[in-house]
């Protein structure tokens, strides 16, 4: 191996090391849970990474799961939106968005009590072991098609 072989080889893993960044843009572990056949609404949860900064501004689903899907995240403050949990208890205040910013590198998940993707109008209940697409846009213009899993529980 040439000396300059070498020297472009460990200087790679030098920047490998020291701050490289080896998250892509992507999503895994998309699932929504279960819901009741009266239910109007269903929510789907993941994990988005990005290699540049972006942001998540829309989600798809067929007109044979749901109306549309909402952007959502928890509003610790309580300034606005819908409530869970009882009232006089702790609850968890979610609002409505128009994006969710993910940085370069980061991993933005959406998870019971966070962020999550909420389903309108659902067409037909979510049924445990179903799957059904999603279609995630971004700023960037970048979008992302996932499977979602009914599941009770996260994947993995």
């Amino acid at each position: 191996m040439t000396r300059g072989a070498t020297a472009l080889i460990l200087g790679s893993l030098l920047l490998a090391g020291c701050g490289g960044d080896p998250r892509g843009f992507g999503a895994s572990g998309a699932w929504a849970r279960p819901t009741p056949a009266a239910a109007t609404n269903g929510v789907v949860y993941l994990e988005l990474s990005s290699d540049t900064r972006d942001a998540l501004i829309e989600v798809d689903v067929p007109a044979g799961v749901a109306a549309h899907a909402e952007l959502h995240t928890s509003d610790a403050a309580g300034s606005g939106g819908h409530e869970h949990g009882a009232v006089g208890s702790d609850t968890v205040t979610m609002v409505q968005v128009t994006q969710v910013d993910i940085e370069a590198g980061a991993v933005v998940e959406f998870r019971p009590g966070g962020n999550h993707i909420m389903l309108v109008d659902l067409a037909r209940p979510l049924v445990l072991g179903d799957t059904f697409p999603a279609t995630l846009s971004f700023a960037s213009g970048r979008t992302l098609d996932v499977s979602v899993t009914v599941s009770d529980n996260p994947p993995g």
